[in-house]
């Protein structure tokens, strides 16, 4: 993070999972677990977050739940990006940036047309600030933006979580999209993200372990469709 915190920074990516029992065994197999989430009124979802220290990842599933129809189809895109790739339990279907400074990231929402919401806090999750989160559900390769009010060791990422495999704090994002567009999108290239040419949008995530080796989850190294 620089000093005055205006540089975009991966915070978290977000992945569909098809139960939470599939989710817990797949994140199980690398020695990262969860915490509670919520239930996602309206959308037939719920999910929980996997804290990494400075950023975390969190899972969507089904609940049972009908999904609205005045709500966003985010079930269903999880649904069809489940669909075409069957063989992966855990699948990265959208991220966000993060600005640490929260005039930053009202200048680079509204350079992208996009008005700025308060959310409130709801259950686990503390209030936040996001951004560009409708143009991130039709073009995958571009995050919402994100800011957090709380001091950093306050935050959802930096919550306990037993894991058998300490993370290293490190998280890599592997995305398919058009680099300048990207860039132009999040007011510079965004930390901890690495562009593959395409449109698929997320691919897979990298994460650090405090004893040297990495958890990849997400589609296979090298595909990137």
């Amino acid at each position: 993070m620089t000093a005055n915190g205006t540089e975009p920074i991966l915070d978290h990516v977000v992945f569909a999972a098809r139960s939470r029992d599939d989710a817990e065994r797949a994140l199980g197999e690398t020695g990262l677990s969860v915490i509670a989430g919520r239930t996602m009124d309206g959308m037939g979802l719920s999910n929980v977050f996997i804290p990494l220290g400075s950023a975390m990842l969190e899972v969507h599933y089904p609940n049972g739940e009908p999904a609205t129809a005045a709500g966003p189809p985010y079930a269903q895109i999880q649904r069809d990006a489940l669909a075409a790739h069957p063989d992966v339990a855990l699948l990265p279907v959208t991220w966000l940036v993060r600005f640490d400074d929260v005039e930053r990231l009202r200048e680079v929402s509204a350079a992208d047309g996009c008005s700025v919401d308060e959310i409130p806090a709801r259950g686990a999750v503390p209030e936040f600030l996001l951004g560009g989160f409708g143009p991130a559900l039709t073009r995958p390769w571009l995050p919402a933006l994100i800011h957090w009010p709380q001091p950093p060791g306050e935050r959802l990422a930096a919550r306990t979580a037993p894991h058998t495999r300490r993370p290293s704090g490190e998280l890599t994002l592997d995305v398919s999209g058009p680099a300048e567009e990207i860039t132009a999108w999040c007011g510079g290239p965004p930390r901890g993200v690495v562009v593959h040419r395409g449109s698929a949008g997320p691919l897979r995530v990298h994460v650090g372990l405090a004893d040297g080796g990495i958890a990849i989850l997400g589609q296979p190294t090298g595909n990137r469709s």
